[in-house]
């Protein structure tokens, strides 16, 4: 069985909002920059609420504080809160400057500061409950505007039938990164674990952007299935499972052959076709050659970004590491285009073959 943690992603969200921008914003400010970009208002209030609640007792774990709040309509335990337990969670992995920007905003923080400013002691302080100006609205159905990466790919997973539990993990994480005032950012980070695997994890990650975060978060979900998704269930999770989604040829190695299992090649940012990048990649696999591979299954990735002929980004993966070999393969290599901006990225599974 799989579970997904429900909140962990508007959680991260919710941190973003806090932090964003030079100066402390009010909490006006953070619940516009949280419903504008399509956070429901039930979801939003509460991250407005508990995240620095949470955030707080990270940063004075001496203080005794209540596990519940009062609200006009009665007591709310805050373990019985799913977003609240996500955001104390979250506030222990927590940077000083999220914390600061967080904590320091909570009524629960004013008033540990005002009575260590009377004479108490931080040992001896007890915080009771936090009155609410109104009460907390129902939990709606859905993702309140946020979805979950990881059940995005957990669906994925199971649209193809791939069993998961014992020793093959997933999960997907979502980071936020500063965008323009109407655009948000979202980079998610698709992870697999699995026995087969040369390296422990094997990780892609996919950009997406929007004016919400359904539209970030569907965007980057939409590459990683069009450019990953295939070769890791083809050639790893599943075989037999999404063969007409992969291309296939073997490839023979000093180490023993294998067969290459690639997925689409995605193009981005160009304004017109993108040639193959087939010719590249035939020179990549013969610097290969001299790498040595072991008897399991390899991960290799290209992205490569130009402009007007530039590089501007040259990043060659064996195994989730830099492999300087096929950066330098690469760099000698003509842009895909001459001239505009052009990003080519191109994942494959190197599975040893049967036999061999």
């Amino acid at each position: 069985m799989i579970e997904s943690m429900a909140f962990d992603d508007a959680v991260e969200v919710g941190v973003a909002a806090f932090c964003a921008g030079a100066e402390p914003p009010g909490d006006d400010e953070v619940w516009n920059r949280l419903t504008g970009a399509g956070v429901e208002p039930w979801l939003a209030q509460r991250l407005l609420i508990f995240l620095p609640m949470a955030f707080t007792r990270r940063l004075l774990p001496e203080v005794s504080f209540s596990d519940a709040v009062v609200a006009p309509g009665g007591r709310v335990g805050l373990p019985d809160e799913p977003v609240f337990v996500a955001a104390l969670a979250r506030a222990q992995r927590a940077e000083r400057g999220e914390i600061e920007r967080v904590a320091l905003r909570s009524s629960e923080f004013n008033a540990v500061n005002n009575a260590l400013h009377a004479g108490s002691a931080m040992s001896d302080l007890v915080i009771g409950d936090t009155a609410l100006g109104a009460d907390l609205g129902p939990v709606l159905p859905g993702d309140g505007g946020v979805p979950s990466p990881r059940a995005a790919f957990e669906g994925l997973l199971r649209g193809h039938h791939v069993p998961l539990g014992g020793e093959t993990k997933v999960d997907a994480k979502l980071f936020v990164h500063p965008a323009p005032a109407g655009v948000v950012m979202a980079q998610v980070d698709f992870a697999v674990s699995h026995p087969a695997l040369a390296a422990s994890r094997l990780v892609e990650s996919f950009a997406g952007h929007g004016a919400t975060w359904r539209e970030a978060i569907g965007g980057a979900v939409h590459k990683f299935e069009r450019g990953a998704l295939h070769p890791i269930v083809e050639g790893l999770l599943r075989p037999g499972a999404a063969p007409d989604q992969v291309e296939r040829e073997r490839y023979e190695h000093a180490g023993g052959a294998f067969e290459l299992i690639l997925g689409a090649q995605l193009n981005l940012f160009a304004d017109r076709p993108v040639p193959s990048a087939g010719p590249l990649l035939d020179l990549l696999l013969d610097a290969l050659r001299s790498e040595p591979l072991t008897r399991k299954v390899h991960g290799l990735r290209l992205f490569l970004a130009h402009h007007d002929g530039r590089l501007q980004t040259n990043e060659v993966l064996l195994d989730g590491e830099r492999w300087p070999g096929g950066e330098a393969v690469a760099a000698g290599s003509p842009a895909p285009l001459p001239d505009g901006s052009v990003a080519v990225r191109i994942f494959g599974l190197l599975v040893p073959a049967e036999g061999a």
